[in-house]
């Protein structure tokens, strides 16, 4: 019997030991417990405990232990130095929540506190630290094969959480007068309360440069390091709230990145309470666009003398002028009346002609009558409140340059566009340096003489004689856009205009819609055009200044009007094309570019 007893356990070993691991199977037998893996705080966790809200709690999170047969595990979280600890013998170690059943752990800031002060961690010290869950059912126990790092920092100072009112977090763009001292901003928020007995609270309001990946999300600022400024509350930071004037927020952007007055500002901003070492942000952060405008308006028969839609002047952004001189080009009737207007909407904010003073008028806020022009012309007109002085004089934006000897005195013109929009057609080699000049002088010292502009990038023009200069690339003509419609933004077109051709489907023997084998205008100067050509009835054409789509190109502007032997008006940004006559025929197409017309004979 004996026998059989040892060949039966023999047999059994040698199964047993023939048997492979399963280590994907987590089937428990008998009282043993199965690994488990920790969750929160992740490794890496960085825990400052804030004194001023010392019930405020932190959960210790790990995935269950598989229990044996009979018994659920009963668990702690346990802790040792980062350096040289030993779970053997933690550091600390605290029974699970629900009296050591449930996989979780909730501690006061306060309790923890209280147990690392036991250990002689000093108060306001940090402590790196690793920490690991026991689990233990009686008859086994497991320390989790997972261990977490977490940096802890005991009570010292503290600042209880707060909250932003206003301004209220918005995307819309607020103008704002960068050179007012007058108007402002108001930010307020909730107080922030210290630790008991701690030192008093002080604000200061950080701002930061919001900014989206290229998928136009939002990135996350780390205001640590990305603050771009700061700007503390009133009453040395005591308050709750700080008024910061327009002109206080614009130079402190400006000297952060956003010199160039053009750009528009997209900040965030949120507020950090201090009280002693403690440092505590605002659990919201807030949107803040504007841009930074000084504005003034003309308002006369030119516009039907309506003040709620008056015409806004151009901003002279020179640094000795900002917030002071505004112009405008513009073509005025002989006879015709203005005054300039610092508010939309409000005749009590006016600038007249109070009189004449030297080379200009004297004016002030809300003083003197109309201005009163004697002959029909194109005028530049401008206001310089600093000096409180008006000019009235008759010019026009033209070109100074290689092309014509860099002779200020005469400029090369050409067509009026529209009011502060003009275009010029220059002879160039294809490498001549030039300006855009009003003329007749290269003296800018005061608002009343010359102005030019060179090129700031971009499609954009600097103010007031800054270099460097524009180049014409293409010869044996280039076209020259001056465009100061934006009254914030002086901007410049510059293309090529060596040929003009005629495109479409209203042409007798000639491709349809093909630009490369469509036949070619005349030159014969001022801006003007022309061609002869055997036209189909009621069909369509457009003018196109190059062999290839993509080249500057003239639309109608009429209505789509097929009259002949009238100038029809033109426009190079528009979508509709031009209509041939109601009869087939030959006719003479005369294009002129400064009197943006078109003319079928």
């Amino acid at each position: 019997m004996k026998k059989i007893i040892l060949f039966v356990t023999a047999v059994y070993m040698i199964l047993a030991g023939c048997k492979k691991a399963d280590f994907n199977d987590n089937t428990v037998t008998g009282e043993g417990l199965v690994d488990f893996t920790l969750l929160t705080p992740s490794s890496g966790a960085v825990l400052q405990l804030n004194a001023a809200i010392p019930t405020t709690a932190i959960s210790f999170t790990w995935n269950a232990a598989k229990p044996g047969l009979n018994t659920a595990p009963k668990y702690k979280v346990v802790a040792v130095l980062r350096e040289g600890g030993d779970f053997n013998a933690p550091l600390l170690s605290f029974d699970a929540d629900n009296a050591g059943v449930a996989n979780k752990l909730t501690l006061t800031y306060k309790q923890l506190d209280d147990a690392l002060g036991a250990k002689g961690i000093a108060a306001g010290a940090t402590a790196d630290l690793k920490w690991s869950v026991t689990a233990d059912n009686g008859s086994k126990q497991l320390l989790s094969q997972s261990t977490f790092f977490i940096t802890v920092t005991r009570f010292k100072d503290g600042a209880s959480p707060f909250y932003l009112l206003g301004p209220v977090s918005s995307t819309s763009i607020l103008e704002i007068n960068p050179t007012s001292t007058t108007e402002s901003f108001t930010f307020n928020w909730t107080r922030s309360k210290p630790a008991a007995g701690g030192p008093a609270v002080t604000y200061k309001i950080l701002f930061a440069e919001r900014k989206l990946d290229s998928e136009g999300l939002e990135l996350p600022i780390d205001w640590t390091t990305g603050t771009l400024f700061s700007i503390t509350s009133n009453s040395n930071g005591v308050d709750s709230f700080a008024t910061v004037t327009y002109k206080a927020l614009s130079d402190s952007i400006a000297n952060h990145g956003y010199s160039d007055l053009g750009l528009q500002a997209n900040l965030k901003w949120t507020v950090q309470a201090t009280s002693g070492s403690w440092k505590q942000n605002s659990d919201y952060k807030n949107d803040l666009f504007f841009l930074r405008q000084v504005k003034m308006y003309l308002v006369g028969s030119v516009q039907g003398w309506n003040i709620n839609d008056p015409l806004e002047l151009i901003t002279d952004k020179r640094a000795d002028r900002y917030g002071k001189v505004f112009y405008t080009y513009i073509k005025i009737d002989a006879g015709g009346e203005f005054k300039f207007f610092k508010t939309k909407g409000d005749w009590g904010s006016g600038y007249g002609n109070n009189g004449t003073s030297g080379a200009g008028f004297s004016t002030g806020f809300n003083v003197g009558g109309n201005f009163v022009i004697a002959t029909a012309g194109i005028y530049r007109l401008t206001l310089d409140v600093g000096t409180n002085m008006a000019y009235v004089q008759q010019k026009q934006v033209g070109v100074v340059g290689n092309m014509q000897g860099w002779d200020a005195a005469a400029p090369l013109t050409g067509g009026y566009i529209k009011r502060d929009h003009f275009l010029i057609i220059a002879n160039s080699n294809g490498s001549d340096a030039f300006k855009f000049h009003d003329g007749p002088e290269w003296n800018n010292s005061t608002p009343d003489k010359a102005r030019w502009w060179g090129d700031a990038g971009s499609g954009k023009l600097n103010h007031d004689g800054g270099d460097p200069n524009l180049v014409a690339a293409t010869s044996p003509r280039t076209r020259l856009i001056w465009d100061g419609t934006n009254g914030q933004e002086l901007k410049y077109e510059m293309s090529p205009a060596a040929e003009m051709r005629v495109v479409g489907n209203g042409m007798t023997g000639v491709n349809d819609w093909d630009p490369g084998s469509s036949p070619q205008m005349t030159y014969s100067g001022n801006g003007v055009w022309t061609i002869s050509l055997a036209l189909k009835a009621n069909m369509e054409i457009k003018f196109l200044a190059g062999n290839a789509w993509g080249a500057f190109d003239y639309e109608d502007n009429s209505g789509q009007s097929n009259a002949t032997g009238t100038a029809k008006p033109i426009v190079w940004n528009g979508d509709k094309n031009f209509k041939t006559p109601a009869t087939a025929g030959t006719y003479t197409i005369t294009l002129n570019e400064y009197t943006q017309t078109v003319t079928i004979n």
